[in-house]
């Protein structure tokens, strides 16, 4: 089958499978990553060009990515059944400490710092993503219609899941969406449907770091969910509650916010004076 056939199909699989929209973009952009290394040649594709794949990657990518790139792959070849084409990914030593975590100060110059920029939305969606845990993605379930409740259902990773909004945050948004008019998703791009683009939302948070003076290694959307499961662990020592909150299948994925970071493990070490 060529390889725009091929592609096709594969997309087409992929929608069948119920995969998120995101999850398929991310996939096809991987296979296509894959073809402009190959130089789009339309000759058939033999181990060695994969393995040498694989050795640009490591020699460009950290092992995280370069095991998302392979995972792709691996997953496009035995969809095109080429099984024996497939490379095993890369051993990754498990994180033994969680480091550019923010910190209650950092959080609290951001939210200065957008304030005296009069940037409410960046306010607001930070504080959103801080107050309940929830991915960037999920956004797009904050609405104005679910403000009354504070309650919503959110529709990730092929199941459905609860989030809860503070009660006070809720009625700060309300204020919020009566000021601009907003009837829908809260946290909207230029069309009123669909969720503000998550390349803006990143541009948007280093210009805020650098002006608040907060390292930009450690503003990103994510962090922000890292931050809340931080602070809910510290105060109520709970990991099966955040697990459930956070919409983990396993606590085993939640228990990278038990470890510490680099920095507190030396003070630690430092105390004992030995």
């Amino acid at each position: 089958m060529p390889f725009q056939e091929e592609f096709t199909a594969y997309r087409e699989w992929l929608n069948q499978q119920e995969k998120s929209k995101i999850t398929i973009e991310k996939n096809i952009r991987d296979i296509v990553k894959f073809r402009m290394f190959r130089k789009n040649s339309l000759t058939e594709i033999t181990k060695q060009d994969v393995l040498d794949y694989k050795e640009h990657l490591i020699s460009t990518y950290k092992p995280a990515s370069v095991n998302s790139y392979i995972i792709s792959l691996n997953k496009f070849l035995k969809f095109t059944n080429q099984d024996s084409l497939r490379v095993k990914t890369v051993r990754i030593q498990r994180r033994n400490s969680l480091d550019n975590v923010l910190t209650e100060e950092d959080y609290a110059a951001l939210l200065e710092c957008a304030k005296n920029r009069k940037n409410k939305r960046l306010y607001y969606l930070i504080r959103t993503l801080t107050s309940s845990g929830i991915r960037v993605g999920e956004l797009q379930y904050i609405t104005a219609g679910m403000l009354e409740t504070g309650k919503i259902y959110a529709y990730t990773k092929n199941k459905m899941r609860e989030i809860i909004i503070p009660r006070s945050l809720c009625l700060e948004l309300r204020e919020y969406c009566e000021e601009r008019n907003i009837t829908g998703i809260i946290f909207h791009g230029k069309q009123a449907d669909t969720l503000i683009d998550k390349a803006r939302i990143w541009r948007e948070l280093k210009q805020l770091a650098k002006a608040a003076g907060v390292s930009v290694e450690k503003v990103h959307a994510h962090n922000f969910r890292h931050f809340f499961a931080k602070q809910f662990l510290s105060k109520y020592n709970d990991i099966v509650d955040l697990a459930d909150i956070l919409g983990h299948s396993s606590i085993e994925t939640t228990r990278i916010y038990t470890r510490t970071s680099s920095n507190e493990k030396r003070t630690r070490i430092d105390s004992l004076n030995l």
